[in-house]
């Protein structure tokens, strides 16, 4: 099983390779973006530059740097969709991106997935950004141009083995999220603007309307402890800020066929990402073996140094039970 880990500078990737990262992605915005559109209409759905490499020069140093020690490299190129003066650019920065070796590019705008995909012979790995729900979904995209499917984040463990398995008869390689970021709405559907640098003047910044208060009751005949993680579940941006976590969902992945598990957070810092990339790594050398939740929970506290709580849980209840 893969882990496809983040970065954003250059130097990161040889330790988070050495780490145990396989695959790598990053975001860029250089000069000619921003000059253009600025961080607020980003190539890449984030509006941060700490989130970001700032030049192909950089990219390409990366990729080289990936490439010697067999590690991949993705670029996110995952905007919901692209203006029709915007897509020139787009496209330069795909072909720039292919010629210095990028293994796949993550793209979320249905618009763009052929084009890129008849133009430049490259893997076209879908974005959260468009989400897929169903079997029917998985054909539709691999008819585009899709090779890797990202899975969106409010799909259960169940559902996600289930679809994993269907991708696999199709020939569609698999991906879910197992750390940070972890978000109780549906990517694709989104409209908010996730500004977190502070320094941006020219646009008011302050909390996010999808992490502003409030109550979610469970209702119908389900049992106490259903409604619990079903009420906790809902109600993450209130409960859980920084220590969002799937580790427990790893050994049913790993077992069910999904080729990758991925962890966001692409401006953390190198720290972090490291961290994040050896529970990930000690999370799928034990999978399967007996006790595998328990060895979650205590990789749970190195962490976070927090005990696992289930509102934090990124696929609500896997946490429950001693197995």
């Amino acid at each position: 099983m893969d882990i496809l880990a983040p970065f954003s500078k250059q130097e990161e990737v040889e330790k988070l390779v050495n780490a145990g990262a396989t695959e790598l992605y990053c975001g860029l915005v250089d000069a000619n973006w921003n000059k253009k559109y600025s961080l607020v209409s980003s190539i890449n759905l984030r509006h941060d530059q700490i989130a970001n490499l700032s030049s192909f020069g950089a990219l390409g140093e990366s990729i080289e740097s990936a490439h010697s020690a067999k590690a991949k490299v993705f670029l996110t190129l995952n905007a919901h969709f692209y203006s029709e003066k915007q897509l020139p650019l787009v496209l330069k920065q795909a072909e720039k991106a292919v010629s210095l070796g990028i293994d796949s590019l993550i793209v979320a705008d249905s618009g763009l997935i052929p084009k890129l995909a008849n133009e430049f012979d490259v893997e076209i790995s879908l974005s959260t950004g468009n989400p897929v729900f169903n079997s029917k979904a998985l054909e539709f995209f691999k008819e585009l141009g899709v090779g890797r499917v990202v899975f969106p984040r409010h799909l259960t463990v169940k559902e996600a083995v289930s679809l994993a398995a269907h991708a696999k008869k199709l020939g569609l390689k698999t991906e879910c999220f197992v750390l940070n970021v972890i978000c109780p709405y549906i990517d694709g559907l989104c409209t908010f603007q996730h500004i977190v640098e502070k320094n941006l003047s020219f646009v008011p910044v302050g909390p996010l309307a999808c992490r502003a208060d409030f109550k979610a009751t469970a209702i119908g005949s389900a049992s106490p402890e259903k409604k619990f993680i079903a009420e906790n579940h809902a109600m993450l941006w209130s409960n859980s800020i920084s220590r969002d976590c799937g580790l427990c969902a790893i050994d049913e992945f790993k077992g069910g066929g999904v080729d990758c598990v991925k962890i966001a957070g692409r401006a953390h810092s190198i720290e972090k990402k490291l961290a994040d990339v050896n529970a990930v790594k000690a999370a799928i050398d034990a999978a399967g073996s007996k006790g595998f939740k328990g060895t979650a929970r205590e990789l749970y506290f190195r962490l976070f140094h927090n005990k696992c709580d289930y509102p934090n849980c990124y696929y609500g209840g896997v946490g429950f039970g001693e197995s």
